[in-house]
């Protein structure tokens, strides 16, 4: 079970740069609203829970004309890539332990 999560997740992961790139980085709700079904669904997902943190942020910064919408993007891929490495250690030690 914990293996197809995993791999859910990085799947879910994978698509985020796609989310990302878009013009409407904070302005899309189909994104906002698929990040609340998943941080709802995964409430211990700690990784999630930072990625949908840092947007929140990042979208708050923007607002303020803190930082540019380009620079904002840049900063969460950045935590998507981060994040996607993070799951893969994850899952190779997962399945180093299931042996």
């Amino acid at each position: 079970m914990k293996k197809i999560i995993i791999i859910s997740i990085l799947l879910l992961f994978s698509t985020f740069p796609v989310y990302a790139d878009g013009p409407s980085f904070c302005d899309d709700p189909g994104t906002w609203k698929y990040f609340e079904s998943m941080t709802q669904k995964y409430p211990d997902d700690i990784p999630l829970q930072i990625l949908h943190a840092l947007k929140i942020g990042l979208c708050n910064k923007i607002q303020q004309n803190s930082i540019t919408e380009t620079e904002a993007i840049n900063l969460f891929n950045e935590m998507v890539d981060t994040v996607a490495s993070m799951r893969d250690e994850m899952k190779k030690k997962e399945e180093t332990d299931d042996f």
